[in-house]
């Protein structure tokens, strides 16, 4: 069984969290579990955009070799404090 992120939006109808997997977002028409309102996955695309996004830079910074240099990544002198 394939592991998903759980995440945490705010409905769009009432603003409470809803704590659901990421596909969960991207259904047709999911009912929010706090107000019964029924939703559009669209709502959710630019934060479900976003969130991927920065998950993929995290996952690009831990996969990057070590040892680029100072502790802002430049090799140059004076950088950092050098």
């Amino acid at each position: 069984m394939p592991f998903e992120s759980k995440i945490s939006l705010g409905c769009p109808a009432c603003d409470e969290l809803i704590y659901r997997e990421m596909s969960w977002f991207r259904k047709n028409f999911p009912t929010c579990p706090h107000c019964q309102q029924t939703l559009r996955g669209e709502q959710f695309d630019a934060a479900l955009h976003a969130l991927e996004q920065a998950m993929d830079l995290s996952i690009d910074e831990m996969l990057a070799p070590a040892g680029h240099g100072g502790c802002c990544g430049s090799k140059k002198s004076g950088c950092c404090g050098q």
